[in-house]
């Protein structure tokens, strides 16, 4: 759920932190960041398509407080933390909660939660809400690109 992934985190930044400012490069940056994580894990691991570390809510705490512990106030520190709350947003979306074994690995056991049966192709089409987000996250794309600001042209 790519689309639902980058509208929800975008439209939740700009709605709660009100900074018209934000690099939306650095939130769709983090809004992937968790499935890129799990992918590159689950190619190792053998499952690429379960959630793991990038979806425990231990790796962009610790992600977070190294960047406070490792950077002066300004504009990187911002920018990294973009980053973080952009990888929030993105569990937040995915009811990571809902898997406690996941959410709140290591504290749990070593395991993760477990995964659904089924190929990600079938269970695309078993879950008619899985549409649904990825038709919001659309439509708030294509919103944001609409409203967004345009260059005069040259004369």
């Amino acid at each position: 759920m790519i689309l639902w992934h980058l509208g929800g985190a975008i439209f939740l930044f700009r709605w709660i932190f009100r900074d018209p400012k934000v690099d939306l490069r650095l939130l769709a940056f983090g809004a992937l960041l968790p499935d890129v994580i799990d992918l590159v894990a689950g190619l190792f691991l053998g499952e690429p398509t379960r959630q793991r570390f990038g979806h425990a809510l231990g790796v962009p705490t610790t992600v977070a407080i190294a960047i406070l512990l490792t950077t002066r106030r300004g504009r990187l520190r911002r920018q990294l933390m973009t980053v973080v709350v952009a990888w929030l947003f993105h569990l937040l979306l995915d009811g990571t909660w809902v898997r406690e074994e996941t959410l709140f690995w290591p504290f749990f056991g070593s395991g993760f939660a477990p995964w659904p049966a089924g190929s990600l192709l079938a269970r695309a089409f078993s879950d008619p809400w899985r549409w649904v987000k990825e038709a919001l996250g659309v439509g708030y794309l294509v919103a944001l690109w609409r409203a967004l600001p345009r260059p005069a042209p040259d004369e």
